[in-house]
């Protein structure tokens, strides 16, 4: 009888295990393990961008909008960067990928002549498009354009392929001359780390901002 009373005894030891395990089965396989968040949806600006070029066009496409011309060196011309004005605001240097037709556009240098306007309506007329910038009037990493008379800010938008940069020089409090403003549209080229450090300049300009052209000699 007692070695009944022991059999009898694992037997309920053995059918409560068997019972727990299949609880914690079941309440495992009730749990749902949460997903991770998805990524965020791609940022794409609005294309053509500015003036009606984007990025990646070709130069015989961009000629087709514009009168562009290549630059002048002391060699010859530059098929890789070209120009064109724009009456009553600047110039526009278009620097290609390569110097054939069909290479495509890299990055688009706007330079603005000097102006009375403030920088929150000019800032404004690319958020209309580009939407509340990255970084707004920060003052410049590099102050590529500044001197001791002036001072340099940073507005910058970025999208999945691009940055652009709306540079701005003004002069120091109590000293004379207006602001001046340079755009840059260009292509990133390695995954950020970090915000942007702030807008690299192109080939050398003239007191007025403008891209110098050097004679051909």
């Amino acid at each position: 009888m007692i070695r009944d009373l022991a059999r009898a005894g694992v037997r309920r030891r053995a059918i409560a295990v068997a019972c727990f395990s299949l609880a914690a089965l079941a309440a495992a396989c009730g749990h749902k393990t949460e997903a991770p968040p998805p990524p965020p949806p791609a940022k794409h600006f609005p294309s053509p961008i500015w003036d009606g070029l984007a990025l990646g066009m070709s130069r015989a496409q961009v000629a087709r909008l514009h009168p562009i011309r290549p630059t002048l060196t002391a060699s010859g011309k530059d098929s890789r960067v070209w120009v064109y004005e724009r009456p009553g605001e600047g110039a526009v240097e278009l620097t290609f990928t390569g110097k054939a037709e069909s290479d495509a556009l890299r990055r688009v240098d706007v330079h603005y002549g000097p102006t009375a306007e403030a920088a929150s309506p000019f800032i404004a007329r690319f958020e209309e498009s580009l939407g509340a910038p990255d970084a707004k009037r920060r003052p410049a990493v590099t102050n590529s354009y500044g001197d001791r008379t002036h001072d340099q800010y940073d507005t910058i938008w970025s999208d999945d392929d691009q940055y652009v940069f709306l540079t701005e020089r003004v002069p120091l409090p109590g000293r004379p001359g207006r602001p001046v403003y340079y755009l840059t549209i260009k292509k990133k080229t390695l995954a950020p780390k970090g915000p942007p450090t702030g807008y690299v300049p192109p080939p050398a300009v003239d007191d007025k901002g403008n891209p110098v052209e050097e004679p051909v000699f």
